[in-house]
């Protein structure tokens, strides 16, 4: 159901959660608005991926590391990189949209609702860009050290931060930027993105005790409902994560991953403990709840799944990278791992289905939108995979021989399919250039990536040439 977030001037909020209502942008088969889906950090995808061997449909290269997750909006796909800049990709070709700039490394994973793009930076600021064309809507500086990714509501974004003097969780006016609620959380040190459901907000963190605690707070007036303590002690790693999700299963639990390798069920309202899988090894992902199991990514490494009414374990499969946190789309897991690889495997008994390798470790979790997964790899390069999709390339000359792409950069250079690339292909791409086989597979032979072909992609190619290329 949706939630009520009571703003400290004028009004209230309404925030759609998993499966809510209201009018927040949600997750549906073409949209995935913020990190991990929505502001209960599920990793639920309402979608069916691919789970048959696959190949990428495009790829989008930045100028450095991808450490953020992407979402997707109306056919668009938004890619913070490190870069300093923001993309938007389009879902079709993997054609750039356009790109802004922030001066500063973007690690934090953006969120996209009501045609606006809005990202958090690790100098305390929040900004607000236009879906459309990248424009800017509006920069909050909020004075902070390092927010964190951001929670869209209705008519608000949330977000939490920690500072030196103290942590604290802020709701911003999404259409101005203008700061409408703060609250302290204040026996913390240091805490992640927080949860919201059931009118709290529920964070993760190590205490100023050194101890790991979980807690809810009223989104009425910040008050804390319920702090209860963790296994983990100051000697014990917090979980790098956002650590913990809601579901509404068992009337509201709270499922999270202690760093020392606890895995915890708690009642929402109450904060009581249902149950305790321990001795997991290090954690440093979220739990996905689907279906009557946990599904919990160690970095033993091991994909774990828990009975998630009595916390017994089900299965577990040993894998070949310390993965990132699980996405859950109908009956398959999805995940990247620090092995450069993507990967999708069968949630009930945890058989790989699939893997594609990246050209560098992959540490955001993948999205998956129908038939389609997006992932981000630290090669710089955002992949469009899906099943089957390997090109097949046209025969551009008509003599039976499909064009290649002899430096495998996805462009298909050697027009005439001979096995080289030479002047002739040059000739034969602007002899053929009208043609369907060209203008139907315009992705391939896109030579200066305008998102068309035409007479200047002859020029590219021929330039590419001229360079040595």
């Amino acid at each position: 159901d949706a939630i009520r977030l009571a703003a400290a001037a004028g009004g209230a909020l309404t925030l759609a959660g998993a499966g809510g209502g209201g009018s927040a942008q949600t997750a549906d088969s073409d949209t995935v608005p913020m990190h991990r889906y929505d502001a209960h950090n599920s990793g639920v995808a309402p979608v069916s991926g691919p789970k048959e061997e696959v190949d990428d449909a495009w790829t989008f290269e930045t100028e450095d590391r991808l450490t953020a997750q992407p979402v997707v909006s109306n056919g668009t796909v938004f890619q913070a990189s490190e870069d300093s800049r923001i993309y938007a990709v389009s879902g079709d070709n993997g054609s750039e949209e356009w790109s802004a700039g922030t001066n500063q490394s973007l690690v934090r994973t953006p969120a996209v609702g009501n045609s606006v793009v809005y990202i958090s930076t690790q100098t305390g600021r929040i900004i607000a860009l236009s879906a459309a064309n990248g424009s800017g809507e509006w920069s909050n500086s909020t004075g902070v050290d390092a927010p964190s990714a951001v929670t869209l509501t209705s008519d608000g974004i949330v977000f939490g931060e920690t500072d030196k003097a103290a942590d604290y969780i802020y709701n911003l006016d999404s259409a101005t930027g203008e700061q409408q609620q703060r609250f302290e959380i204040p026996y913390a040190l240091s805490f992640k993105l927080p949860v919201l459901a059931e009118e709290r907000a529920y964070v993760y963190c190590q205490a100023e005790s050194g101890g790991h605690v979980l807690a809810a707070h009223s989104l009425d007036d910040g008050d804390e409902v319920w702090r209860a303590d963790l296994e983990g002690n100051r000697y014990d790693g917090l979980n790098s994560s956002s650590a913990l999700a809601y579901a509404s299963y068992d009337g509201g639990t709270i499922f999270v991953g202690d760093g020392p390798g606890v895995v915890e069920a708690r009642d929402a309202a109450s904060g009581d403990r249902s149950w305790q899988f321990t001795d997991l090894g290090n954690l440093n992902t979220v739990p996905t709840f689907a279906d009557g199991t946990v599904y919990v990514a160690t970095e033993e490494p091991a994909l774990h799944a828990l009975d998630a009414s009595i916390g017994t374990e089900q299965w577990k499969q040993s894998l070949n990278g310390t993965p990132t946190s699980p996405v859950y789309a109908d009956g398959a897991l999805y995940f990247g791992a620090d092995d450069n690889y993507v990967y999708a495997h069968g949630a009930d008994g945890g058989e790989e289905l699939w893997s594609f390798q990246t050209g560098d470790s992959v540490v955001a979790p993948p999205v998956v939108v129908e038939d389609r997964v997006y992932a981000a790899s630290t090669d710089g390069i955002l992949y469009a995979l899906e099943e089957g999709s390997g090109v097949d390339a046209p025969d551009i000359t008509g003599d039976g021989s499909p064009a290649g792409d002899p430096d495998g950069d996805g462009l298909y250079e050697d027009i005439n399919g001979d096995g080289s690339f030479t002047a002739v292909d040059v000739q034969a791409l602007f002899a053929n250039l009208d043609s369907d086989a060209v203008q139907r597979n315009q992705e391939l032979f896109d030579f200066n990536g305008d998102g068309q072909v035409d007479i200047t992609d002859v020029q590219a190619l021929f330039a590419m040439l001229d360079g040595g290329q």
